[in-house]
Protein backbone atom coordinates (compact mmCIF):
# COMPACT_ATOMS: atom_id res chain seq x y z
CA UNK A 1 0.00 0.00 0.00
CA UNK A 2 2.85 2.38 0.85
CA UNK A 3 4.52 1.57 -2.47
CA UNK A 4 1.30 2.35 -4.36
CA UNK A 5 0.98 5.67 -2.53
CA UNK A 6 4.55 6.60 -3.49
CA UNK A 7 3.90 5.75 -7.13
CA UNK A 8 0.66 7.74 -7.25
CA UNK A 9 2.28 10.72 -5.55
CA UNK A 10 5.20 10.64 -7.96
CA UNK A 11 2.90 10.44 -10.98
CA UNK A 12 0.73 13.30 -9.68
CA UNK A 13 3.72 15.59 -9.07
CA UNK A 14 5.19 14.81 -12.51
CA UNK A 15 1.86 15.40 -14.22
CA UNK A 16 1.23 18.69 -12.41
CA UNK A 17 4.72 19.99 -13.18
CA UNK A 18 4.53 19.29 -16.92
CA UNK A 19 1.00 20.75 -17.20
CA UNK A 20 1.86 23.97 -15.38
CA UNK A 21 4.96 24.51 -17.50
CA UNK A 22 2.94 23.94 -20.69
CA UNK A 23 0.26 26.38 -19.51
CA UNK A 24 2.97 28.98 -18.95
CA UNK A 25 3.77 28.80 -22.66
CA UNK A 26 7.51 28.80 -22.03
CA UNK A 27 9.31 26.12 -24.10
CA UNK A 28 12.56 26.54 -22.18
CA UNK A 29 10.88 25.98 -18.82
CA UNK A 30 8.85 23.09 -20.23
CA UNK A 31 12.02 21.48 -21.59
CA UNK A 32 13.75 21.79 -18.23
CA UNK A 33 10.75 20.33 -16.39
CA UNK A 34 10.39 17.43 -18.84
CA UNK A 35 14.11 16.70 -18.55
CA UNK A 36 13.96 16.76 -14.76
CA UNK A 37 10.95 14.44 -14.66
CA UNK A 38 12.44 11.97 -17.15
CA UNK A 39 15.78 11.84 -15.36
CA UNK A 40 14.17 11.57 -11.91
CA UNK A 41 12.06 8.56 -12.93
CA UNK A 42 15.10 6.98 -14.57
CA UNK A 43 17.14 7.68 -11.43
CA UNK A 44 14.50 6.00 -9.27
CA UNK A 45 14.52 2.96 -11.53
CA UNK A 46 18.31 2.68 -11.67
CA UNK A 47 18.65 3.11 -7.91
CA UNK A 48 16.05 0.46 -7.13
CA UNK A 49 17.52 -1.90 -9.72
CA UNK A 50 21.02 -1.65 -8.25
CA UNK A 51 19.66 -2.12 -4.74
CA UNK A 52 17.82 -5.26 -5.83
CA UNK A 53 20.90 -6.63 -7.56
CA UNK A 54 22.99 -5.92 -4.49
CA UNK A 55 20.55 -7.82 -2.27
CA UNK A 56 20.33 -10.63 -4.88
CA UNK A 57 16.60 -10.20 -5.36
CA UNK A 58 14.80 -12.84 -7.41
CA UNK A 59 14.86 -12.20 -11.17
CA UNK A 60 11.05 -12.09 -11.37
CA UNK A 61 10.93 -9.20 -8.90
CA UNK A 62 13.73 -7.29 -10.64
CA UNK A 63 12.08 -7.64 -14.05
CA UNK A 64 8.69 -6.64 -12.60
CA UNK A 65 10.18 -3.51 -11.05
CA UNK A 66 11.81 -2.54 -14.33
CA UNK A 67 8.53 -3.06 -16.21
CA UNK A 68 6.65 -0.92 -13.68
CA UNK A 69 9.09 1.95 -14.06
CA UNK A 70 8.76 1.77 -17.83
CA UNK A 71 4.99 1.71 -17.39
CA UNK A 72 5.21 4.80 -15.19
CA UNK A 73 7.01 6.70 -17.97
CA UNK A 74 4.46 5.67 -20.62
CA UNK A 75 1.47 6.48 -18.39
CA UNK A 76 2.99 9.84 -17.42
CA UNK A 77 3.42 10.59 -21.11
CA UNK A 78 -0.15 9.59 -21.94
CA UNK A 79 -1.69 11.64 -19.13
CA UNK A 80 0.54 14.63 -19.89
CA UNK A 81 -0.44 14.59 -23.57
CA UNK A 82 -4.12 14.20 -22.73
CA UNK A 83 -4.35 17.08 -20.28
CA UNK A 84 -2.01 19.34 -22.27
CA UNK A 85 -3.87 18.99 -25.56
CA UNK A 86 -7.40 18.55 -24.26
CA UNK A 87 -7.28 21.68 -22.08
CA UNK A 88 -4.29 23.86 -22.96
CA UNK A 89 -2.65 23.59 -26.38
CA UNK A 90 -3.82 22.46 -29.83
CA UNK A 91 -2.32 19.66 -31.91
CA UNK A 92 -4.31 17.50 -34.30
CA UNK A 93 -2.39 14.27 -33.73
CA UNK A 94 -2.38 14.24 -29.93
CA UNK A 95 -5.11 11.64 -29.48
CA UNK A 96 -3.31 8.96 -31.51
CA UNK A 97 -0.13 9.28 -29.48
CA UNK A 98 -2.03 9.50 -26.20
CA UNK A 99 -3.83 6.25 -26.94
CA UNK A 100 -0.63 4.50 -28.03
CA UNK A 101 1.22 5.62 -24.90
CA UNK A 102 -1.64 4.50 -22.66
CA UNK A 103 -1.78 1.05 -24.28
CA UNK A 104 1.97 0.46 -23.97
CA UNK A 105 1.94 1.72 -20.37
CA UNK A 106 -0.90 -0.62 -19.42
CA UNK A 107 0.86 -3.55 -21.12
CA UNK A 108 4.01 -2.83 -19.10
CA UNK A 109 2.03 -2.78 -15.86
CA UNK A 110 0.18 -6.00 -16.77
CA UNK A 111 3.50 -7.65 -17.59
CA UNK A 112 4.86 -6.56 -14.20
CA UNK A 113 1.74 -7.97 -12.51
CA UNK A 114 2.29 -11.31 -14.28
CA UNK A 115 5.87 -11.49 -13.01
CA UNK A 116 4.73 -10.61 -9.49
CA UNK A 117 2.09 -13.33 -9.63
CA UNK A 118 4.71 -15.89 -10.70
CA UNK A 119 6.93 -14.81 -7.83
CA UNK A 120 4.14 -15.20 -5.28
CA UNK A 121 3.38 -18.66 -6.68
CA UNK A 122 7.03 -19.64 -6.45
CA UNK A 123 7.36 -20.00 -10.23
CA UNK A 124 10.17 -18.79 -12.47
CA UNK A 125 9.22 -18.95 -16.15
CA UNK A 126 12.33 -18.70 -18.34
CA UNK A 127 10.17 -17.83 -21.36
CA UNK A 128 8.63 -14.82 -19.61
CA UNK A 129 12.03 -13.64 -18.38
CA UNK A 130 13.51 -13.97 -21.88
CA UNK A 131 10.54 -12.03 -23.21
CA UNK A 132 11.27 -9.29 -20.69
CA UNK A 133 14.86 -9.17 -21.91
CA UNK A 134 13.91 -8.88 -25.57
CA UNK A 135 11.24 -6.30 -24.83
CA UNK A 136 13.87 -4.24 -23.03
CA UNK A 137 16.24 -4.53 -26.00
CA UNK A 138 13.42 -3.55 -28.37
CA UNK A 139 12.46 -0.53 -26.31
CA UNK A 140 16.09 0.57 -25.97
CA UNK A 141 16.57 0.49 -29.75
CA UNK A 142 13.20 2.12 -30.36
CA UNK A 143 13.83 4.95 -27.92
CA UNK A 144 17.26 5.61 -29.38
CA UNK A 145 15.79 5.85 -32.87
CA UNK A 146 12.99 8.10 -31.60
CA UNK A 147 15.42 10.58 -30.04
CA UNK A 148 17.63 10.66 -33.13
CA UNK A 149 14.55 11.10 -35.31
CA UNK A 150 13.30 14.06 -33.28
CA UNK A 151 16.69 15.76 -33.57
CA UNK A 152 17.08 15.09 -37.31
CA UNK A 153 13.52 16.31 -38.00
CA UNK A 154 14.26 19.57 -36.21
CA UNK A 155 11.65 18.87 -33.54
CA UNK A 156 14.18 18.92 -30.71
CA UNK A 157 15.30 21.28 -29.27
CA UNK A 158 11.70 22.45 -29.46
CA UNK A 159 10.45 25.55 -31.21
CA UNK A 160 7.00 27.12 -31.00
CA UNK A 161 5.22 27.13 -34.37
CA UNK A 162 2.82 29.87 -35.37
CA UNK A 163 0.56 27.40 -37.19
CA UNK A 164 -2.83 27.20 -35.48
CA UNK A 165 -3.63 23.68 -34.34
CA UNK A 166 -0.03 22.50 -34.55
CA UNK A 167 1.49 23.35 -31.17
CA UNK A 168 3.45 20.12 -30.95
CA UNK A 169 6.41 21.56 -29.07
CA UNK A 170 5.17 20.30 -25.68
CA UNK A 171 4.57 16.83 -27.11
CA UNK A 172 8.08 16.75 -28.57
CA UNK A 173 9.55 17.45 -25.13
CA UNK A 174 7.47 14.64 -23.65
CA UNK A 175 8.51 12.32 -26.48
CA UNK A 176 12.22 13.09 -26.19
CA UNK A 177 12.64 12.93 -22.44
CA UNK A 178 10.23 10.04 -22.06
CA UNK A 179 12.33 8.15 -24.61
CA UNK A 180 15.53 9.14 -22.80
CA UNK A 181 14.12 7.94 -19.49
CA UNK A 182 13.07 4.56 -20.89
CA UNK A 183 16.42 4.20 -22.69
CA UNK A 184 18.28 4.73 -19.40
CA UNK A 185 16.00 2.32 -17.52
CA UNK A 186 16.32 -0.44 -20.10
CA UNK A 187 20.07 0.03 -20.68
CA UNK A 188 20.73 -0.19 -16.96
CA UNK A 189 18.49 -3.24 -16.54
CA UNK A 190 20.23 -5.06 -19.38
CA UNK A 191 23.66 -4.12 -18.02
CA UNK A 192 23.02 -5.28 -14.46
CA UNK A 193 21.40 -8.48 -15.73
CA UNK A 194 24.41 -9.31 -17.89
CA UNK A 195 26.75 -8.41 -15.03
CA UNK A 196 24.88 -10.74 -12.67
CA UNK A 197 24.89 -13.52 -15.25
CA UNK A 198 28.64 -13.13 -15.80
CA UNK A 199 29.28 -13.21 -12.04
CA UNK A 200 27.13 -16.31 -11.66
CA UNK A 201 29.06 -18.02 -14.45
CA UNK A 202 32.42 -17.21 -12.84
CA UNK A 203 31.29 -18.50 -9.45
CA UNK A 204 29.91 -21.68 -11.00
Amino acid sequence: MASLAIWMTTLTICLAAIILSAAAGQPTIHTAVAALIGLCIAGMAVGENWQQRKSQTNENVVAATTARHMGLVWIWGALSLFVTYFFILAWKEWLVFTGAFAVVGILCLLFAATLDRDERAGRSDATILNLAKYLSIGQLIGMGLAMVGLILDGKFPVTVKETVGWQDWAANNIFFFGALSIAIITANALYTKSKRKALTTVIA
